[in-house]
């Protein structure tokens, strides 16, 4: 596996990763400046269903990946 390939496949995980870190420093900034806005237990339970979604679709492309390249490597 090339060093490109890899960079493609932990592109996905890390870009989650900075995402979630500016969301959650982001929410502390918001809530020290305002009137502690609180989210919704709702709202709350929403993001982690759409999160845990999204990490179950990075892990179905990742294995994806892998057997095509799989299948790359057995053709003749």
């Amino acid at each position: 596996m090339t060093l490109v390939q890899i960079l493609i496949l932990l592109l996905c995980p890390l870009m989650m990763l900075f995402c979630m870190k500016g969301m959650f420093s982001g929410n502390k900034d918001k809530i020290k400046n305002s009137d502690h806005q609180q989210v919704s237990q709702t709202e709350l339970q929403s993001l982690h269903i759409k999160m845990a979604d999204l990490i179950e679709q990075n892990h179905n492309l990742t294995k994806e990946i892998h057997s095509l390249k799989e299948q790359k490597n057995h053709t003749p």
